[in-house]
């Protein structure tokens, strides 16, 4: 079986989530939903109906999450990742997170990056270089150099099926 070693970084974007200046708060007919960590578990994905909707300010055109991006949790002790297969019409992720998208032209499955970012080794690479005392968080840097296994696309898909099955099993 042919495997391909690569940094994230070669296959993907990584980019900082939407910054914001306040809190986020839920305001009624807010037109973008915000993406928080508390929203977010590896297991389940994101729980669209908890997500508060919000005004955002700055003259920045907010870049709206869309199926298939990644969201990688990069402060605190759960720096986990989770595929999205589907996307509100307008919603983008807190600064806590680091979006990452695959390049045009990658050989690699969004969801098989997201399985392999929380298999135990790309973990223990994590929690090896992260920074902080009391809150920890990972660099873009650090994320950037997770190595990754790349086997074929069939491969992949199929390690993505039987993931999927095995937490619906849970």
């Amino acid at each position: 079986m042919h495997m391909k070693r690569e940094n994230l970084g070669d296959v993907a974007q990584v980019t900082a989530g939407h910054p914001i200046r306040s809190a986020v708060r839920d305001i009624p007919g807010g037109d973008v939903a915000v993406v928080q960590i508390k929203n977010m578990k590896a297991e389940t994905g994101v729980h669209w109906p908890a997500v508060a909707r919000m005004v955002l300010e700055g003259r920045r055109e907010p870049d709206l999450l869309k199926a298939g991006d990644i969201l990688f949790s990069a402060r605190g002790n759960r720096n986990v990742a989770v595929c999205l297969d589907q996307s509100p019409p307008r919603a983008v992720c807190s600064p806590h997170f680091f979006l990452i998208r695959v390049k045009k032209g990658q050989p690699v499955l969004p969801d098989f990056i997201a399985w392999q970012i929380n298999l135990p080794h790309s973990q223990r690479y994590l929690a090896q270089s992260a920074t902080g005392s009391y809150i920890t968080s990972i660099r873009r840097q650090v994320l950037e150099q997770l190595p990754l296994l790349l086997p074929s696309l069939e491969r992949q898909r199929l390690l993505v099926r039987l993931a999927h099955a095995a937490r619906r099993e849970k």
